[in-house]
């Protein structure tokens, strides 16, 4: 208390040194008061003594003037705003109106800091969009904050590193900028990558939760293998040939698991797997891949186009059951469906051969009524084409005694033919 009397003391002498001491017959002073709080900021009444008004209100920090209102009519007080960030933790203020003495000094206390409102996290962005980069490429990052952040204090951006097989974070960059350009790249910027934002208060910065990670790979583009069968039990992968020796992974198709290594002698860009030795199921396909050191970095090529193996004949894997697969027990029901389509095959079997018979069997008879009728042509062509004469000579018949013995013996007698010309119907007239 007595170090506060002692200070008032010399900031009254003080104040007798600029000027501000209360001149003979000026206005009574006024009454500093602190009102409550209006959000952010901390509200001063200045409040004139009964019977007296201003126009021209100051508020004073110690000996320094500060404020001002100025109103258009009289009046009996006036109302100053200090904002949060202006404000010190313990301040002594005083006030005056026009040519009044001045107010005795108010102790003014800085409200207590309420809670912090946490930072939205912002969203990084990359450039390839992909993460990937070969050496000697320029990336570009994009830190982008929600729009609400935006209007409020002012804001630095971080951005930070995780190389891979690591533990901690490295700054990349600081910067007001929310964009970030790194590069050319070399294998040593590889890793995954998150960002954050900062927020300066008044006496304090404020940080933002980082980033989801972005991942970045910084390799050489490896061309994709190919994988073939070359007939005789072997698979070849084929990689490029920039890179001999390299190191080649057989996949089944979709495992993350390898089913075999081959390493490649220096001199050649190919590996061979046997196939009795990776291909334990039927069905499903195979992909390769291969894999070459450079630097101190493995870089991967993509996976080869899956190919299908054929099942080999007579293989006793061939009739292994496939995953998941459970055998019917002995009291399961009949399968009615194989029965129908069984039958109904067979039906269908027997429909086609009694047609095709039917149709066999009206060829057949349709081709003897042709072959008849040709022969029948065939013998008619032959009668017409003889010289039709007859020979009709007649013989005359004698009846007499003897006729009638011979006769009674079963025989008869023959004379002469009747005429004499052979070509002549009639040697006379006929008798009347």
């Amino acid at each position: 208390m007595l170090c506060t009397f002692i200070l008032l003391f010399c900031f009254s002498a003080d104040l007798f040194d600029f000027g501000l001491a209360d001149p003979p017959g000026s206005p009574p002073a006024p009454v500093l008061i602190q009102d409550q709080n209006r959000g952010s900021s901390l509200v001063l009444r200045c409040q004139t003594p009964q019977g007296h008004k201003g126009r021209l209100f100051k508020l004073y920090k110690t000996q320094d003037l500060v404020d001002t209102v100025q109103l258009d009519a009289e009046q009996t007080q006036a109302e100053f705003q200090l904002q949060d960030g202006t404000m010190e933790q313990e301040t002594y203020y005083c006030c005056q109106y026009d040519n009044s003495m001045i107010s005795p000094y108010t102790t003014v206390r800085a409200p207590p800091p309420g809670p912090i409102r946490p930072l939205t996290p912002p969203q990084l962005l990359v450039t390839p969009s992909d993460g990937r980069a070969i050496p000697g490429q320029m990336m570009h990052f994009h830190c982008q904050v929600p729009p609400t952040s935006l209007v409020q204090n002012p804001l630095t951006f971080v951005l930070r590193r995780r190389p891979w097989g690591a533990h901690i974070d490295q700054e990349v960059g600081r910067s007001s900028s929310p964009h970030f350009k790194v590069g050319p790249v070399s294998q040593k910027e590889g890793g995954t990558y998150t960002c954050l934002y900062q927020r300066t208060m008044s006496e304090r910065i404020q940080n933002s939760d980082s980033s989801s990670a972005v991942a970045v790979n910084i390799a050489a583009h490896l061309p994709p293998p190919q994988l073939s069968h070359d007939g005789e039990g072997m698979l070849v992968c084929t990689g490029s040939p920039s890179y001999p020796g390299a190191h080649f992974s057989l996949y089944r198709q979709g495992a993350d698991d390898p089913s075999a290594r081959r390493h490649a002698p220096m001199v050649k860009h190919s590996a061979q797997f046997n196939v009795s030795e990776v291909h334990r199921q039927v069905g499903g396909g195979y992909q390769c891949q291969y894999s070459v050191l450079l630097g101190h970095e493995w870089a991967h090529s993509e996976r080869s186009a899956a190919i299908t193996l054929p099942c080999p004949t007579g293989s006793s894997f061939c009739s292994v059951p496939p995953t998941g697969y459970i055998p019917p027990s002995k009291g399961d029901r009949v399968d009615l469906a194989l029965i129908i389509g069984s039958v109904s095959a067979a039906l269908l079997f027997m429909l086609v051969v009694v047609i095709v018979g039917i149709a066999v069997h009206k060829h057949v008879k349709a081709a003897a009524v042709k072959r008849r009728q040709r022969e029948q042509d065939t013998l008619w062509q032959q009668v017409h084409s003889r010289d039709h004469i007859i020979d009709l000579t007649l013989q005359r018949i004698n009846f007499s005694p003897s006729d009638n013995f011979a006769e009674g013996n079963g025989r008869i007698s023959v004379s002469e033919p009747i005429y004499d010309c052979p070509f002549s119907t009639f040697t006379s007239p006929f008798d009347k």
